[in-house]
């Protein structure tokens, strides 16, 4: 699709016809043919790529984004001509460039895999905070786009934890975004997960089938719950076993939010390290030497400093070709340098 024409007008008083409020500032957006027939949201969406489609869609049912002046909704279809009025604080400039370097794992027209870092968020805050990656996400898919826009938003078919490393499925369109979370939806796309947990599990393989439910104390906790909590299954296979610690190759049945964090700490092996589902925000060689019963073994520095969790594989359907693909993130260095520590600190014994 072309680029409407642009423009950017700032008003001061409370003229225009209805348009403006008293002393606001504003921006039009002027639809070309390219766009006739395409809802408020998407043309919306291609234009204002950093800010949320949910903060979008707020500020037209507030009222605050007009087309030729009239309230409007996000279903609503846009003419050749039309001019769509919204606030001036909303981005309409390129892409900003990213901070971030971002492993690219995969990547085609429809949609692309990346390695997520530790220590991000997936999608901003809700005060528009932590928003490192998404930007450098941004950016790296409009590398290539043409001046003035349109640009690609980053439609994020699944999340992992702001801790979590591995690899992220992308889609680049809405066409795209709808077939990989229908896949996501039948339970057809196949996630395998690394994940150092404290203890040594009684079986080299299990399935962990406990219901989970929101926690009433805080919106982001999740809790075991069979009464109210929704179906949650996960397969544990040990992978390697140290004396006090154990490597698991980990794979998600279903798709809790928590899940594996939640199931590995109901049944008594939580991570290594959890602030909220384990027994620790942080594993330092004071902590580890007090674990594995000796003194002065591990320096006295810290050796883990967030969850060992890290999604490895992805396996799923080309959301427009329909061909079977597989993506792989390599093991990130700080869990590959605590490994090393349990080889060397608290060597390996048979698995039971």
């Amino acid at each position: 699709m072309g680029s409407p024409a642009l423009c950017r007008i700032l008003f001061a008083g409370a003229g225009g016809g209805g348009l403006l409020r008293k002393a606001a500032q504003m921006q039009d957006i002027r639809v070309n043919g390219d766009w006739a027939g395409s809802d408020v949201l998407s043309v919306l969406s291609a234009w204002i790529v950093r800010e949320s489609k949910t903060r979008l869609r707020r500020l037209v049912a507030g009222g605050l984004i007009r087309v030729n002046g009239r309230a409007v909704t996000t279903g609503t279809r846009v003419r050749e001509g039309d001019l769509i009025c919204l606030p001036a604080d909303l981005d309409l400039g390129p892409p900003r460039g990213g901070s971030l370097a971002i492993e690219v794992l995969r990547q085609d027209d429809a949609h692309l895999v990346v390695c997520k870092p530790p220590g991000h968020s997936v999608l901003p805050a809700r005060d528009g905070g932590d928003r490192q990656f998404y930007d450098s996400l941004v950016a790296l898919l409009n590398r290539k786009a043409p001046e003035g826009g349109p640009y690609v938003r980053p439609h994020i078919v699944h999340r992992l934890d702001r801790e979590t490393s591995g690899v992220l499925l992308v889609a680049k369109s809405e066409l795209a975004s709808r077939s990989l979370s229908l896949q996501f939806q039948r339970g057809t796309i196949r996630k395998t997960y690394l994940a150092i947990i404290e203890g040594v599990l009684p079986r080299t393989e299990a399935v962990i089938e406990i219901p989970l439910a929101r926690s009433r104390s805080g919106a982001l906790e999740m809790v075991p719950d069979e009464r109210v909590g929704k179906p949650a299954a996960t397969r544990v296979i040990l992978g390697r076993a140290f004396g006090h610690f154990s490597l698991l190759q980990v794979h998600p049945l279903t798709g809790r939010q928590h899940q594996i964090r939640v199931h590995l700490s109901a049944i008594g092996y939580p991570l290594a390290v959890d602030c909220l589902y384990g027994r620790r925000a942080g594993l330092d060689g004071h902590a580890f030497n007090q674990i594995i019963g000796k003194r002065r073994v591990a320096p006295h520095r810290l050796l883990l400093g967030r969850c060992p969790l890290h999604a490895a594989e992805i396996a799923y359907d080309h959301p427009l070709a329909g061909e079977r693909l597989t993506a792989t993130a390599p093991m990130p260095a700080d869990m590959e340098r605590f490994l090393k520590v349990l080889s060397k600190l608290d060597p390996a014994r048979p698995a039971p």
